[in-house]
């Protein structure tokens, strides 16, 4: 039984389906909410929060945390002045080689 759920948790951090799941929501929302304002960090890391809430809601907490931080990690900097769709261009161009 061990075996299995050992199997299980290494097959869920393995697949990168998540992370990617969570960068495509995060440029979908920087596209949808305001997307010629300037990008700030602040804003960024709520979309990030809420899109990595929704995508592991019912993950394992050890799973959820990891996906969470592959994601964060995938992350591009915020270069000055970057509007939100140029970001969530950017992020969907990552988001995609995941």
């Amino acid at each position: 039984m061990s075996l299995d759920l050992d199997t299980e948790l290494q097959h869920l951090l393995a697949e990168p389906r998540r992370a990617q799941m969570i960068l495509t929501a995060v440029a979908s929302a920087l596209q949808s909410e305001d997307p010629l304002a300037p990008l700030t960090l602040d804003a960024l890391d709520a979309y990030l929060y809420g899109a990595a809430l929704v995508v592991t809601d019912r993950l394992p907490d050890v799973v959820a945390d990891e996906v969470k931080r592959t994601a964060a990690r995938l992350l591009p900097s915020i270069h000055p002045g970057e509007t939100a769709d140029a970001y969530a261009l950017r992020l969907l161009r990552i988001a995609r080689a995941v």
